[in-house]
């Protein structure tokens, strides 16, 4: 029997998912949500089939019946043969929580509402986006570490699920400049070093206070030997970039003499959720890429030991650069 009625409505506040939030604000016709009772001078609740058939679609985007994935069925193995869910274990999966659903009335005609009591991967043979471009990072770490460090353009792999090195990487700067990372740093822009005062005479020159003239630790975006500079938009990053121990530090101000296109991963959009309400102009599902790009910028923004062994876990930050 329906555990609800097709007229109620149901507020934002009644979903702890921010796209489903935003799904429910865009759709509001009620002033009140017979759920959890608030009330609003203006529309706050949209009508729950409404509500319970994008959360169908959207789910419907990534899991399926396991008869109609084409999950195999052995009643002597115990049933499916694969990974399944109930509904209740989807909704962990995919984090739909209902916040203020104390006596899970609100659960109850979600559940109510779907067209399946058990789920699977909708392609559960295949990685799916999110899988693919996780593990083809994996696996470019491990080629760059390991195996092809200076030649892995040459690790062509027959895999069509797998993208070999240098796919990746053409992926990683597509994927930036779609999400518009790529900025324009304007001339006289001020920027900032630090280096540590271990001899006399002081830094007070720009060769003194710039690139070292050799490069002997590993660092996230250079090896050993590769001389780069790393400077920072004010004096108190660059100072706790490199002061790892007391002592006295020369501080150098640089203007930049052109405007310099650079790469900001501060600027990346966060991922949408699964239950987004995407526009219909929108060709493609934006998450993937979104959420690899932001494992990429974790990569790149790890801690650096400050030593002088060789650190290969920086190698694969230091080939994208």
């Amino acid at each position: 029997m329906p555990t609800y009625s097709s007229s109620e409505f149901v507020c934002a506040e009644c979903f702890g998912d921010e796209g489903l939030q935003s799904f429910v604000a865009g759709h509001a016709e009620e002033t009140e949500c017979d759920f959890c009772g608030a009330v609003g001078d203006e529309p706050i609740a949209a009508p729950i089939d409404d509500v319970i058939e994008h959360i169908s679609s959207c789910i419907g985007g990534h899991y399926d019946d396991p008869a109609n994935a084409g999950l195999p069925y052995e009643t002597a193995e115990g049933g499916y043969q694969g990974e399944t869910f109930t509904t209740e274990e989807l909704f962990d999966e995919v984090g739909l929580d209902f916040p203020k659903d104390k006596s899970d009335q609100l659960r109850n005609a979600v559940i109510h509402g779907l067209p399946n009591d058990l789920w699977c991967e909708a392609e559960p043979f295949r990685l799916n986006r999110d899988q693919q471009l996780k593990f083809s990072w994996d696996h470019f770490c491990d080629v760059t570490k390991h195996k092809l460090r200076y030649f892995f353009s040459k690790d062509d792999r027959d895999d069509d699920e797998i993208y070999p090195p240098t796919k990746i990487l053409k992926l990683i700067f597509s994927y930036a400049e779609t999400a518009g990372t790529f900025v324009t740093m304007p001339k006289g822009t001020h920027l900032y070093r630090a280096r540590r005062q271990t001899k006399e005479p002081p830094f007070t020159t720009a060769g003194t206070l710039g690139p070292p003239p050799a490069a002997t630790q590993t660092n996230r975006m250079s090896p050993p030997g590769i001389v780069m500079t790393y400077v920072a938009d004010d004096p108190e990053t660059a100072l706790a970039e490199t002061a790892n121990k007391v002592g006295n530090y020369a501080l150098g101000e640089f203007v930049t003499e052109r405007d310099a296109l650079i790469l900001d991963l501060t600027r990346i959009p966060p991922a949408p959720t699964m239950f987004a309400e995407l526009p219909d102009s929108l060709e493609y599902d934006p998450r993937p890429r979104l959420v690899f790009l932001h494992r990429i910028s974790r990569e790149i923004s790890r801690p650096i030991a400050r030593d002088d062994r060789q650190h290969i876990e920086y190698v694969p930050t230091q080939v994208v650069t």
